[in-house]
């Protein structure tokens, strides 16, 4: 049986003659609308006989395979004695230096039109038109050639086998990894208590194309009960990829770790993990230009042999693996890995790759409609998409900005100065107090922003370096992001004026994403949120854009009441009481775990706090047979695992760590057994109350939800309830958690915790 593959004209030929070196030096936004712009502009002129958009397809077959292609050419003029296929390209370079033999892959998808077209016309030759057309005039140039199809012929079929050399082996493996998924069982003896109702709940949702949210307790092994029915579901349908979405380093490590195993148990898969260009660049300074990096010096001569080198022996590809290969084959590992995952079944990612509006990953775009979402510790994204989905604009960046152009360029510097002087008015007009709401968008600053923004671009255009460059390049990008979040202003967003001496800040301020989020999820085949702290369960379907439709899951925990002891001690430690709750605290420490052999973690609800309460700590509390440590502000990954490292099996002493509530060590980190014997908790976790906060309490307090709960409560309580779940992990571990806060006393909060802890010893 014949096996079929389709392809578009521009992807085929681009592929085949796939060359060049990554140049990211700035281009603009606005050169794809430019561009289609003077398209239609150039097909409106052509007259009667002309017709624009032409669909155009054929079937080709290669060996035992049928390769289906199609495109659409620019246009078509029907003469009396010929036919000519045209195809347009817009361009900013000089017209006298353009020659035929430039952008060969131009020509290539120009041939490939004329050949469908003969072949559909039986015409033995046609002529052709490569026609370029400046962006920025009237300026045309065209080159006209002429073809035989015994030509044309001979091109195609170097061009398909050329693509069906490099695709064949992708086929091949597909026909492994069918096969290995029909083969592979759960990669465990036995599913836990309630980790099967969530693999088959995973597994239905998939099947019928919904969306979940699923409430699985801590230490039933989430990452596996959704990895594993996500891949029995590949091949079914239009099911082909996973995106597996996660917030932090720290549990992406988790999933690849499920996939490992699953891959030792004989899954052929490809799994592509994702690492920030920052991360993963091999230079000191990531400048993505050829003069400046090796690796971006050739890259696309060398990816093809690149790609099939690493899939032809590699099916986990994380970041290690894609930097060896990215050396072995001189390219940069970064746009490596974008490239292999779109060859990948699976891709594991943050969050940002797939809802951030500014790095989304756009070449995957078309996978979206055959993909699957697992969003873990979904809790995370509530916060993480509005600001994903908000903008700033800065006084000051625009006033420097100005400042450095105004002896090179006087008619950007008008341009941006007029930003600056709209803030400045806008400043002066509210002087009574230092923030301020509105309900409308800014639409005076959007006007002059909109009219900068374009000088910035045209100026960037052709000033790729020198004086004032990083400032005009700055004020560019933060005024596009602006202007893009400003034409999806609508109810859920408000403007927020922040006032501070001479600066003045204006943020578009999303205060409900979950239409947004709900939109962005519709374009994949299902998607699957999942944490542990999911709770209450109708907040996050308000937030994360649910739907009546949509199925939810609560699994408890499965583990036993005995494995926990749960303390609770009466203190304020509210804002106000904050400087006369540090002693009790600090008694409280001394009589809950001085007194305990093993490692401890106390959580605090900010950076400040801890810090008081440390500096008093270590000068009155300590013993010799204690040690200490504490999450600083900002640390590397390697001092983040220098931490981890502290909690040791078998310690002999005593070692209390304290970090804060909703940061790096509260959530997905695994201390297994004696490598965590307590918790302590500090406050309730209630976000710093700022004037956006409460903007957000007002808009849902409008939308008929209780403002303060949304605002502050839940997102507060779900820290406590993430820092609580880092000590039992498994069906050995036992422990004790001590929370500090009368309000824990209170019903509303005792409720949302988790069963197990609800009924704690008050100390």
């Amino acid at each position: 049986m014949m096996k079929r593959l389709s392809v578009s004209v521009r992807k085929l030929v681009e592929f085949v003659m796939m060359g060049g070196s990554i140049d990211s030096r700035f281009r603009g936004a606005n050169v794809m609308l430019e561009g289609t712009k003077t398209h239609q502009r150039l097909q409106g002129s052509r007259g009667e006989n002309y017709e624009k958009e032409v669909f155009l397809s054929t079937d080709i077959v290669v060996d035992e395979y049928e390769l289906h292609i199609e495109g659409r050419c620019d246009g078509i003029y029907h003469t009396e004695n010929k036919v000519i296929i045209e195809e347009i390209k817009t361009t900013a370079k000089d017209m006298n230096e353009l020659t035929e033999q430039d952008y060969p892959s131009y020509w290539a998808q120009l041939k490939m039109y004329a050949f469908i077209y003969c072949l559909q016309h039986h015409l033995e030759k046609i002529t052709v038109h490569m026609v370029y057309a400046k962006r920025t005039s009237f300026e045309v140039k065209t080159f006209e050639k002429n073809f035989e199809m015994t030509e044309l012929y001979a091109f195609v079929q170097e061009v398909t086998e050329g693509y069906m050399e490099f695709h064949k082996n992708l086929l091949a493996y597909k026909e492994e990894r069918t096969e290995s998924i029909n083969n592979l069982s759960f990669p465990y003896r036995s599913y836990r208590i309630g980790q099967r109702d969530l693999a088959k709940a995973v597994y239905k949702t998939i099947t019928e194309e919904k969306r979940l949210f699923a409430k699985a307790a801590t230490g039933i092994g989430k990452t596996i009960a959704t990895i594993f029915p996500a891949v029995m579901s590949l091949q079914e349908g239009k099911r082909e990829k996973i995106m597996y979405l996660t917030p932090k380093t720290i549990t992406r490590q988790v999933a690849e770790d499920a996939f490992k195993l699953l891959l030792e148990k004989g899954l052929v898969l490809k799994v592509v993990t994702i690492t920030a260009k920052e991360k993963i660049c091999f230079q000191e300074q990531t400048l993505c230009q050829k003069e400046f990096c090796p690796f971006a010096d050739g890259h696309f001569d060398r990816l093809k042999d690149g790609i099939l080198d690493i899939l032809h022996n590699e099916n986990m590809m994380n970041r290690g693996t894609i930097e060896a290969y990215a050396r072995k084959h001189q390219l940069c590992p970064f746009e490596f890995s974008l490239d292999l995952a779109m060859f990948a079944d699976v891709v594991i990612c943050d969050y940002n790759y797939f809802f951030d509006p500014k790095v989304k990953l756009q070449r995957w775009g078309d996978f979206h409609k055959e993909a699957i979402l697992l969003i873990d510790e979904a809790h995370n994204l509530v916060d993480r998409s509005r600001e994903m989905l908000s903008a700033t604009l800065t006084k000051s960046l625009y006033l420097q900005a100005s400042r450095e152009v105004k002896k090179v360029d006087n008619e950007l510097y008008v341009k941006l100065k007029a930003v600056n002087d709209a803030l400045l008015n806008l400043k002066k007009e509210l002087i009574v107090k230092n923030e301020f709401v509105f309900e409308e968008k800014p639409a005076a600053i959007i006007e002059v922003l909109q009219e900068a923004v374009e000088a910035c671009e045209k100026w960037l255009v052709n000033h790729s370096s020198g004086i004032a460059h990083q400032e005009v390049l700055n004020a560019y990008f933060e005024g596009q992001d602006f202007l893009r979040i400003a034409k999806e202003y609508d109810l859920r967003y408000k403007t927020i004026v922040t006032v501070f001496k001479s600066e003045v800040m204006v943020k578009l301020a999303c205060m409900d994403s979950s239409a947004a989020i709900r939109r962005m999820t519709g374009k994949a085949v299902s998607t699957i949120y999942f944490s542990a702290t999911l709770h209450p369960l109708g907040y996050f379907q308000a937030v994360l854009g649910g739907e009546e439709q949509d199925y939810y899951l609560s699994i408890p925990s499965p583990f036993k009441q005995e494995q926990i002891e749960v303390f609770a001690k009466k203190v304020s430690t509210k804002y106000k009481d904050r400087e006369s709750s540090i002693i009790p605290i600090i008694h409280s420490i001394q009589e809950t775990f001085h007194s305990k052999k093993g490692n401890f973690l106390i959580f605090f609800p900010s950076y400040e706090y801890m810090a008081q309460v440390y500096e008093i700590y270590k000068e009155h509390a300590l013993v010799d047979s204690i040690e200490i440590a504490i999450q600083e502000p900002v640390m590397t990954e390697v001092e983040r695992e220098q931490f981890l490292l502290k909690f040791t099996v078998d310690r002999e002493g005593t070692f209390i760590a304290f970090a804060v509530l909703g940061g790096i060590f509260s959530e997905g980190i695994d201390l297994k057994g004696d490598r965590l014997n307590g918790v302590g908790i500090i406050g309730v976790g209630l976000p710093k109350i700022t004037h956006e906060r409460n903007v957000m309490k007002d808009y849902y307090q409008k939308q008929g939800k209780n403002g303060f709960d949304f605002a502050y409560v839940y997102p507060g309580m779900n820290k406590v309830q993430q820092a609580g779940g880092r000590l039992i992990r498994s069906e050995d571990d036992t422990g004790f958690i001590l929370f500090m806060d009368d309000r824990y006393f209170q019903s509303k909060y005792r409720s949302l915790l988790p069963p197990e802890w609800q009924n704690f010893i008050v100390k």
